[in-house]
């Protein structure tokens, strides 16, 4: 966080710096208005989206998700994921944190993976505003087309677990298996 921070503050010097030299103090107050005036309208959206986390965090705990993991294993368990993560509500200030928390309710990664790719894929409280801007067939077509993404990356990252990260259990991260090295 702190790293992203600096970032952040140097990003926003540098931007400083240039709004000075291309219009003086006139346009850099204009930029500390405009943020003013978006953060004032951000902030109680950001308020209220702080206590859905919350809220979700403490009613989503551990022992409900294995629960449901239990139930819902393998396919079952991608594809309820991936509809989840599309009816997801709210933007970024909601989502990411909940999926920060997946790390510490042990959730496996394919159904993390499947949930990250339909909220991005999906998001069906996109379909209104897509069918409005764009064109309800466009729209149509371009979910029947994503439709199997979310599923096809939660399975193969499920596959590629299965396959290789489970059959050697006691491996660290980088190591190589005794019995397959042919260099020694």
């Amino acid at each position: 966080m702190k790293r992203s921070l600096i970032i952040m503050l140097v990003a926003a010097a540098v931007f400083i710096v240039i709004a000075y030299l291309v219009g003086g103090n006139e346009l850099v107050l204009k930029g500390f208005n405009v943020s003013y005036n978006t953060a004032i309208k951000s902030a109680l959206m950001l308020f209220v989206s702080f206590i859905l986390i919350g809220q979700l965090q403490v009613l989503l705990t551990k022992e409900v998700l294995d629960t449901w993991l239990n139930k819902f294993s393998g396919i079952k368990g991608v594809i309820i994921s991936a509809i989840a993560g599309g009816l997801f509500p709210g933007g970024p200030y909601i989502f990411y944190p909940f999926v920060a928390s997946f790390k510490e309710k042990a959730i496996p990664f394919y159904i993390l993976i499947s949930f990250i790719f339909g909220k991005q894929i999906y998001d069906f409280s996109r379909i209104p505003m897509e069918m409005s801007l764009v064109n309800p067939q466009v729209t149509l077509i371009r979910y029947l087309i994503t439709l199997p993404m979310p599923i096809l990356a939660g399975m193969a990252v499920k596959y590629y677990n299965d396959k290789y990260i489970n059959k050697y259990p006691s491996m660290e991260a980088g190591e190589k298996n005794a019995a397959n090295n042919n260099n020694t």
